[in-house]
């Protein structure tokens, strides 16, 4: 778990790096960069932290870098939030992570979450559904797994679907709405397995589960059902 979210902090790294370059053309002056962060703004904290810390366009400085970028988390940037979890489970290397590291990891990725930053959502998700990082808890992870199906994360509108599918307690009209929605982002296991429970619904419910499905779609989807 903790080397996906490694993996998942560098891939985040890379397209915020490129992201800035793309918008910002004009060749970019260090010192300006500072004078603007010394004002306290995330946005350019996190662009100079991730700068340094990755070495585009000037010299690697990891540690001035993850200053920035736990500054730019300070000041309350999501993304920003994210990256720092994952200097942070980077840092002990080779050696094993304290639970202080840990604690403090799980901290950032949750403000990251709550911050509306969907890549924090599925983490801390899966990590309360595995129970490794953080005490397992069934009911945060569908919290989480939920907020993220509803912007639009494929895997966690299967997840939803999969919880409501199996679950005694769970909706199966949801189910198939859910599993729809995830079909529209392209998932052939979403549209076998709607598939499947449709045909097991009665008449009535199929209506049902088709207007939840419609519904769904336009809401949380890619596409709208013909």
């Amino acid at each position: 778990m903790v080397n996906i979210i490694i993996l998942s902090i560098i891939l985040v790294i890379i397209i915020g790096v490129l992201i800035y370059f793309i918008v910002n053309r004009k060749k970019l002056k260090i010192k300006l960069l500072e004078e603007e962060a010394s004002k306290g703004n995330p946005e350019t904290l996190l662009a100079l932290g991730l700068m340094l810390y990755s070495g585009v366009k000037i010299d690697v400085d990891k540690e001035k870098g993850a200053e920035y970028i736990k500054k730019a988390a300070e000041a309350g940037n999501a993304q920003a939030q994210y990256l720092y979890s994952g200097i942070i489970l980077g840092a002990a290397n080779e050696k094993e992570l304290t639970n202080e590291q840990l604690r403090e990891a799980a901290m950032w990725i949750e403000k990251s979450a709550e911050g509306g930053f969907l890549t924090a959502m599925t983490t801390l998700a899966n990590m309360y559904a595995e129970g490794k990082i953080l005490p397992k808890n069934v009911k945060k992870a569908q919290y989480y797994f939920m907020q993220a199906a509803m912007r639009g994360d494929m895997q966690s509108q299967v997840t939803v679907a999969g919880y409501n599918h199996f679950s005694i307690d769970g909706n199966k009209l949801e189910a198939y709405a859910w599993y729809k929605t995830a079909e529209s982002y392209g998932s052939e296991y979403a549209k076998e397995t709607a598939e499947k429970l449709y045909s097991e619904l009665s008449d009535e419910d199929k209506v049902k589960a088709h207007d939840m499905a419609d519904e769904y779609i336009i809401k949380y989807g890619k596409a709208i059902l013909n």
